[in-house]
């Protein structure tokens, strides 16, 4: 990956670089959303250091995996460790980077050689949900609207949305426009929920990373589980549920993911902190797909596929997606990623980018800070957070066989 910037915008992004690190002054990060696109990529690289030195007498400068955080509630009294990413020099790299230098090995030579089927992705029929009604007339009935929705799931007729602003997980019955409170996050997640994961039986997950802990809840909202591993997850962001009932979670912090069994127990934890083939750098999102685990991060390689078992499989098509927020992968391999930076839907066939759905703004299709994303049933569901809604649509596709040159 190369950047084309301007040598005086170079100069600029590596001093505010290594002046984050060393807490100079003068040095202030570009904030996230909506702007200008001019130095997009140098504003980012700008405001990175903001993400890596969260944990106060911690260093990261050297690409090695930190000291994890201590803490006297460890769920397992002599954990697993993680492997961690190479010996790196975190600020050659970056500055390799803002050079014009390749990565090690081109991405574009990354991309998996399998045959592959191109496709034409439309996204129709498309439902907002503002919110519903709560209640029945014994106890009365109150409209109620989402106000900031962060993480949507569903099954079947039923949405469940969590809402940060409103401090609940609430579900809403498609069929029928009931909306119902299942889950008063209050005292109950220690900031904002970063995912949820629903199962069959309509029991769920949340993603909890300033709590560092993953969340189990019945269908009624009762907490049936914790998982947590102090030395090994320090920010829960994504997270999936295996055939075997294990789950998997992205770590933020540490930059890699971990597996835990049915008891909790963490049994394997794979890839690290790096900017190779294969590691990652302040992972944002996952999802798992027919090639495994789709990992999308906000410096490096954006989004990387990896097997079950943690081995590099290839690359996305670099710079078609610079913030991805969010990540859903349909049984035909085709992923649906949301960018952050630009408020569209990239829709990637192995890899290589195919479709740009949606675009900035209120209507239909359009989009204000995309924080989730969930599939079911041919349905893509959309957490529209910044215009309170979420959206729904189904997926159509027409495939065609494209032949690709090499």
């Amino acid at each position: 990956m190369s950047f084309s910037i301007s040598r005086r915008t170079r100069h600029k992004v590596v001093g505010c670089l290594i002046g984050g690190v060393l807490g100079l002054a003068g040095c202030s990060s570009v904030p996230s959303g909506q702007g200008s696109v001019e130095d997009d990529e140098s504003a980012e690289l700008a405001s990175l250091f903001e993400d890596f030195d969260e944990t106060p007498g911690q260093s990261t400068v050297s690409g090695k995996i930190p000291s994890p955080p201590s803490s006297s509630e460890d769920s397992d009294s002599s954990p697993l460790s993680a492997t961690p990413g190479k010996d790196v020099s975190f600020l050659d790299e970056i500055e390799g980077i803002v050079e014009g230098q390749e990565l090690e090995s081109d991405v574009s030579k990354n991309v998996s050689e399998a045959p592959i089927i191109l496709s034409a992705v439309n996204l129709s029929d498309w439902e907002v949900i503002r919110g519903g009604t709560i209640g029945n007339a014994l106890t009365g009935v109150v409209d109620t609207s989402f106000q900031r929705p962060v993480a949507v799931a569903a099954r079947g007729e039923y949405v469940y949305v969590v809402d940060a602003d409103l401090r609940s997980v609430l579900r809403y019955d498609r069929a029928s426009g009931r909306l119902e409170s299942v889950l008063d996050l209050n005292g109950v997640v220690q900031g904002e929920v970063a995912d949820i994961y629903v199962n069959a039986d309509f029991s769920f997950y949340l993603a909890d990373p300033e709590g560092a802990r993953v969340l189990l809840f019945d269908r009624s909202g009762r907490l049936l589980q914790t998982f947590q591993n102090r030395l090994n997850m320090a920010r829960p962001v994504a997270l999936v549920v295996l055939d075997d009932g294990h789950i998997v979670v992205a770590d933020g912090y540490y930059d890699y993911l971990v597996r835990f069994n049915e008891a909790g127990t963490m049994v394997a934890t794979y890839s690290g902190r790096g900017l190779d083939a294969g590691d990652f750098l302040n992972i944002l999102t996952m999802a798992i797909g027919p090639d495994g685990y789709y990992v999308g991060a906000r410096v490096g390689r954006k989004i990387q596929v990896v097997s079950l078992e943690g081995v590099y499989r290839y690359s996305f098509e670099e710079g078609a997606a610079l913030f991805p927020s969010a990540i859903v992968v349909d049984s035909e391999n085709r992923s649906y990623v949301s960018d952050y930076m630009d408020d569209r839907i990239k829709v990637f066939d192995r890899g290589r980018l195919v479709a740009t759905l949606g675009r900035h703004g209120v209507g239909p299709g359009q989009f204000q800070r995309i924080t989730d994303l969930w599939l079911d049933d041919q349905f893509l569901y959309i957490a529209d957070s910044l215009n309170g809604r979420i959206q729904i649509a189904r997926i159509a596709a027409q495939r065609a066989a494209i032949p690709l040159s090499r």
